[in-house]
């Protein structure tokens, strides 16, 4: 089989450098002593998927703003549980303090070695992610952690979330039949996957579905 001309990798870039500043001794530390182990656990990351998977094009996804307004006018409760204690009336959200000041070193590195880092006023990863998906002419990759994302997943289009299970050497890619069993919704007639068990990443890929509500263009 012919490999695609392109194809894209998006990066939900929070939960990845969540999941690496947990998954990363904290002992691991600039030579002035700062915590650097999120920073080198998320380039260690992207060095992985990008030799596993030879995406042509990478995007660093990012949250411009984690809990956009217009979405708790719709739903006041959206994402409350994720609010700092003693934050609650500010909108400020929970972050480990030695993640904190690392988040703006993980902004300068990537701009610093050229990975592109798209995040739109008022809207959050996803959004990006769902948009560019839905725009890509080629095969999608999604890395994500959060399964909201699962709903991209589209087979015909060549587009899949790669979804980590221990740091990203290993991750499974669902497919569409499995994202729909797994929210208890009966599988589109067009799926065609037999099973709910979900694929290695090496398997052939899925694809994208609807962004919720897109950037402006």
């Amino acid at each position: 089989m012919t490999a695609p001309a392109t194809r894209l990798m998006l990066l939900d870039s929070a939960s990845l450098y969540f999941r690496a500043f947990f998954g990363v001794p904290d002992s691991l530390r600039s030579p002035d002593g700062q915590p650097v182990n999120a920073v080198r656990g998320l380039l260690e990351f992207i060095t992985r998927l990008v030799q596993d998977h030879s995406p042509t094009h990478l995007v660093a996804c990012w949250d411009a703003d984690w809990r956009p307004q217009w979405r708790v006018e719709l739903i006041p409760s959206y994402k409350t549980h994720r609010l700092a204690a003693d934050a609650r009336t500010e909108g400020e959200e929970e972050i480990p303090d030695q993640l904190s000041p690392q988040v703006p070193v993980i902004e300068a590195v990537l701009d610093a070695i050229g990975i592109a880092r798209i995040g739109v006023p008022d809207y959050e990863a996803d959004d990006i992610i769902g948009t560019l998906t839905a725009r890509a002419t080629g095969p999608v990759d999604v890395v994500t952690g959060d399964r909201d994302l699962f709903q991209l997943v589209d087979d015909a289009r060549g587009v899949r979330v790669l979804y980590p299970i221990k740091g990203v050497a290993r991750c499974n890619s669902p497919t569409r039949h499995c994202c729909w069993r797994s929210t208890g919704s009966p599988a589109p007639s067009t799926s065609t996957s037999p099973s709910c068990a979900a694929t290695p990443a090496t398997a052939s890929p899925a694809s994208p579905a609807s962004a919720r509500r897109p950037p402006p263009s």
